[in-house]
């Protein structure tokens, strides 16, 4: 092989972490992408700049779950100068518009105002990334799309379960045309980042097309999403593929296996794909996750499509619509402006029942 194929050096570079709250997994993509963990460091890039806002004024509840809250979010741990001290990160920013110059792409983590936070550096032509849910409604995930097209910026999305080893076997596996129907299981904690979890890792696994979602087990809550969701389940039905009947899949939301993540496809001729995803260590969990992030902000190239990005929104969106719709089916087409729910209070009135 050419010598030329290897760089003679490469660029280290500075990312932005914009948000540290519930939706944010608590900095532990910050630990390995600074590498708290040994002195050699994969990756060439590093969290230079973070910010958070104040997350301890969005909780509601009895007065020892609200002191918990408070407790946790200015602790040591989990503020950002908490997290700046532990993980090396040398700029604290009092406005996440105060990194834009000197930054090369910005992770952007509270979905609940993930268009504000994203335009600066779009605005800018800097590559971002969504995490899941990438918005709090359909409409601003296309005003995020179409501000970045514009000014030539990559957007990339998603749950680092997608990127897990295992499920990346079966992705190499499966045969999607031959899929009749599923059933797969991820754990469950609040609906808006774990339901994510287990759905985009089927959007790869099974591949696109729902036309149907409907949430069965919980009331959806009408705006808030608290802690420990009770057991539920997704109900998806896909859009049919030549001239098989329409797949149907069932994702169960906690309480059915052990395993972070359990998949079963069964095929048209009654065969089986089954597999089990689990959480190993944080630097082998998110090791491929974080690849495919440096990829994207080093090329300003992203490797998923608007329309994937879309189509993910618009599924974790029906299924909560069906949720406070008594588990009503629901057509991802019909999803409109509906809001995902927040543990934002200031939020609450503007959530549709």
């Amino acid at each position: 092989m050419s010598l030329e194929k290897f760089p003679s050096s490469q660029k280290v570079l500075n990312i932005g972490w914009v948000g540290t709250g519930p939706f944010s997994f608590y900095g532990h993509y910050i630990r390995v992408i600074n590498n708290i963990f040994r002195d050699y460091n994969f990756l060439n890039m590093r969290v230079t700049h973070i910010w958070g806002d104040d997350y301890s004024r969005n909780y509601k509840g009895s007065p020892e779950f609200v002191k918990k809250m408070l407790d946790f979010w200015t602790n040591e741990e989990q503020s950002p100068e908490g997290i700046a001290r532990k993980c090396g990160i040398p700029n604290v920013c009092k406005d996440f518009r105060d990194m834009v110059d000197d930054v090369d792409a910005a992770m952007i983590m509270d979905f609940d105002r993930s268009y504000e936070l994203a335009e600066p550096f779009l605005k800018q032509g800097k590559p971002i990334f969504l995490c899941s849910p990438v918005a709090i409604n359909v409409p601003t995930c296309e005003r995020i799309l179409k501000l970045a097209e514009a000014n030539g910026a990559a957007v990339y999305s998603g749950s680092f379960t997608v990127d897990m080893q295992e499920s990346q076997i079966r992705y190499h596996r499966v045969k999607r045309e031959d899929i009749a129907s599923y059933f797969a299981s991820t754990s469950l904690g609040f609906f808006t980042s774990y339901a994510n979890d287990g759905l985009e890792p089927l959007h790869r696994l099974i591949g696109g097309g729902v036309k149907t979602v409907s949430l069965h087990g919980w009331d959806g809550s009408h705006g808030y999403d608290p802690h420990d969701v009770p057991v539920s389940r997704i109900h998806l039905e896909y859009e049919p593929r030549g001239k098989n009947p329409p797949i149907q899949g069932v994702l169960n939301l906690g309480g059915h296996k052990r395993e972070m993540e359990w998949y079963r496809v069964y095929y048209q001729d009654h065969s089986i794909l089954e597999g089990t995803t689990n959480w190993s260590n944080t630097e082998i969990t998110f090791r491929d996750f974080l690849i495919n992030v440096q990829e994207v902000f080093a090329t300003n190239k992203s490797i998923e499509t608007h329309n994937d990005i879309l189509q993910k929104l618009r599924v974790v969106i029906a299924a909560y619509k069906s949720a406070n719709e008594g588990g009503r089916p629901i057509n991802v087409d019909e999803v409109g402006d509906y809001r995902m729910p927040t543990v934002r209070i200031e939020h609450w009135d503007e959530i549709p029942k």
